[in-house]
C-alpha cells in the first residue's frame, strides 16, 4: 500500500488506516528497533517499542503532512530505540550487583565473543537492509520470525511461490554481500 493510500485511509477511515499503517511498516520498524537494541533488550522490549512508535506516529500524524511518511517513521523508531537502550542499560546497571557482573563477565574471552557476535549480527542486519524491499522483509520474516513462504506471502500480499523464489535469490545476494563485506572490512580476524 502506498503512502498516499495510507494517508487517505487515515483521514477517511482511521481504523483501517491505522491497520494499513501498521501492516505496511511493522517489519521496517521492528528491524530498526531490533538492530539498535540487539544484545541489550529483549524481544518483548522490541515489541513494546514498536507499539510506542506507531502510537507516536499516529499522535503526530496531522503534523507530518509533508515529506516521506517512511522517513518520519524511521526517525521515530530510531529515537525510540535509542531511548529504550538508555533505559534498559540504566535499569540493568542499577539492579546488578558486583557479584552478578563478575559472574556474567567472568571470562575476558566471553566478553570478546559476545562483542564479536554482536558486531557480526550488526553487519548481517546491515547487509539485509541493503538488499532493499521486499527482500529485507522476506529474510527477516523467514529467519527472525521463523515464518514459512505461505505466512510471509500473506504478510506482504504475494504468492508463496513468488516468495520462495524471491527468498532464494535474496539469500544468494545476501551471501555475496556479506562475503564482500567480510573480505573488504575484516582483515583482523
Amino acid at each position: 500500500m502506498t503512502e498516499g493510500e495510507i494517508r487517505s485511509l487515515l483521514y477517511h477511515d482511521p481504523e483501517r488506516g491505522e491497520q494499513a499503517l501498521f501492516d505496511t511498516y511493522y517489519n521496517y520498524v521492528y528491524a530498526i528497533i531490533y538492530r539498535r537494541i540487539c544484545g541489550i533488550g529483549t524481544h518483548e522490549d522490541a515489541e513494546e517499542c514498536v507499539i510506542d512508535v506507531f502510537l507516536e506516529v499516529l499522535k503526530h500524524f496531522d503534523s507530518i503532512r509533508d515529506g516521506s511518511l517512511r522517513a518520519y517513521i524511521g526517525t521515530v523508531a530510531r529515537n525510540r530505540a535509542s531511548n529504550l537502550c538508555r533505559y534498559v542499560s540504566a535499569k540493568s546497571r542499577s539492579t546488578e550487583s558486583i557479584e552478578e557482573i563478575g559472574q556474567v563477565y567472568a571470562s575476558e574471552q566471553d566478553v570478546e565473543d559476545e562483542i564479536e557476535q554482536s558486531e557480526l549480527t550488526e553487519r548481517l542486519l546491515s547487509c539485509i537492509a541493503a538488499l532493499g524491499e521486499p527482500d529485507a522483509t522476506i529474510l527477516i520474516q523467514k529467519f527472525y520470525y521463523d515464518r514459512n513462504a505461505r505466512e510471509i506471502a500473506s504478510v506482504i500480499g504475494k504468492n508463496p511461490v513468488w516468495v520462495r523464489n524471491r527468498c532464494s535469490r535474496a539469500i544468494k545476494r545476501l551471501r555475496k554481500a556479506f562475503a564482500d563485506l567480510h573480505e573488504g572490512g575484516d582483515h583482523h580476524a
